[in-house]
């Protein structure tokens, strides 16, 4: 009798060993969905961002009269067009599904490579080219808006792009039940039709990514990781860390999940190399206001003194479902330099730091020997339009440029038919480096 008690007791042992044990597992696989739907939207808003300034800067060229500025523009296109369709090939979507957009990507860089080189040997754009051009920009505006639509449905609807890769082929025999697959599917039966285009160079990849500058230190491991993580959101009460995952991109990366005290996650991923956060998200729901974006601005100042980044200062911002996001570049003396970037996400409600992306500062960031201006202010104020209306006030600022050079410029600000620009004058050749409309809402301010 005995003997048997003892072998009943030790199934039920066994029987909640590994009750708890699949459970855990239960549980690292849905931290793992969440960890990987944050890098899956995060792919798919850049993909927005590049094709938005695809079609910006095309719209650019019909209105530019400098072969220079328009071989800056050209370039842009074609850096933009590489870089949108690597976000889009990292989507979980079929290839299939996404072959004509892939292909509208491809031709549209390729186009902008060709007319950079015709314009680099002195040849003019033809009128073939500038028909081919407003097509072109025609179809990048009707995919810009297209994406947009699709992200607020996504948004609208709580939708999970992890779960198409998640399902993987079964979800597409059931193409009207998923949005995304279905409306992706809709757009690239409207791209069928953009023009077949000849141009006289194939494609060629973009200029390789430089090595990160701005990452110090040596390399470190799990253990010191999940440290800077507790460092760097001190003050929060933090019940547990665990490892979900590793980034192989530019900058090698631990990816951990933060559980709070109030059951709220954070994400994160630490660089190998120096043990430096390289972004942070907060995903709790922000559904008041009581923080004035000012305020959100001196909130993110002072959250990244307390991290070690100092001399930061604010340049633009928009408001997103009550929260404040803010850029701030690098300030070198009086000199802003634009490569060096931090967002910063605030809560809205109460102040709580809810990001933190520094994946730009980490690339750029080193100690530089800035010349000196050889022209005044007054003297760079000669070279901008004159059909521009500017009050000739500027500051000193250092913009990246197409080949990965840097260089000095006075930022001026003006308008023109309603219109608001950044004018960017290099301070040393008196040369007109960059143009940036400046798109202004009730949620903040944009440059494209």
């Amino acid at each position: 009798m005995n003997r048997h008690r003892t072998i009943t007791l030790l199934l039920l042992v066994a029987l909640l060993a590994t009750g708890i044990w699949g459970y855990d597992q239960y549980r690292q696989k849905n931290n793992y969905q969440v960890y990987l739907q944050n890098q899956y939207h995060r792919m798919f808003y850049e993909l927005i961002d590049h094709v938005e300034t695809i079609e910006a800067d095309l719209a650019k060229t019909m209105v530019a009269d400098s072969p220079r500025q328009n071989q800056l523009l050209f370039s842009d296109v074609w850096r933009q067009a590489f870089s949108a369709q690597e976000k889009l090939n990292q989507l979980p979507i079929s290839h299939l599904t996404l072959s004509n957009t892939s292909k509208f990507l491809t031709q549209v860089g390729d186009y902008g490579y060709s007319i950079t080189r015709k314009n680099a040997d002195g040849t003019p754009v033809s009128s073939e080219d500038w028909s081919n051009l407003e097509e072109l920009h025609n179809y990048a505006g009707y995919l810009t808006v297209e994406l947009q639509k699709l992200r607020n449905a996504i948004q609208e609807n709580n939708i999970g792009l992890a779960s198409l890769a998640r399902e993987g082929g079964h979800i597409f025999a059931r193409a009207s039940d998923n949005m995304p697959h279905r409306e992706f599917t809709r757009i690239e039966q409207e791209m069928v039709d953009y023009p077949t285009l000849i141009y006289d160079g194939p494609f060629s990849e973009h200029i390789q990514d430089i090595a990160p500058k701005g990452l110090t230190g040596k390399n470190i491991d799990y253990q010191r990781a999940e440290q800077v993580a507790r460092e760097f959101l001190k003050g929060m009460d933090i019940r547990s860390i665990k490892k979900i995952g590793d980034g192989n991109g530019d900058i090698k990366t631990f990816g951990l999940e933060v559980l709070t005290g109030d059951d709220n996650r954070i994400y994160m991923d630490i660089s190998r190399k120096g043990g430096h956060v390289v972004w942070m998200l907060n995903q709790r729901d922000v559904s008041s206001v009581n923080t004035s974006p000012s305020r959100a601005t001196e909130l993110a100042k002072k959250f990244l003194e307390q991290n070690g980044y100092e001399d930061m200062t604010p340049t633009y911002s928009m408001r997103y479902d009550n929260i404040s996001v803010i850029n701030f570049a690098y300030l070198d003396g009086e000199v802003v330099v634009y490569t060096d970037l931090i967002k910063v996400k605030v809560a809205l409600d109460n102040g709580e730091i809810m990001g933190f992306e520094a994946e730009g500062y980490l690339k750029a960031h080193h100690k530089r020997d800035l010349p000196e201006p050889k022209l005044t202010r007054d003297e760079a104020g000669e070279r901008i339009s004159m059909r521009m209306d500017s009050d000739g006030e500027a500051r000193l600022a250092l913009i990246p440029l197409e080949n990965k050079d840097e260089v000095l410029c006075y930022e001026f600000k003006g308008s023109f038919g309603g219109d608001d620009f950044l004018v960017y004058i290099n301070a040393l050749t008196g040369k007109e480096e960059r143009i940036l409309k400046l798109l202004r809402s009730e949620n903040g301010t944009l440059t494209i």
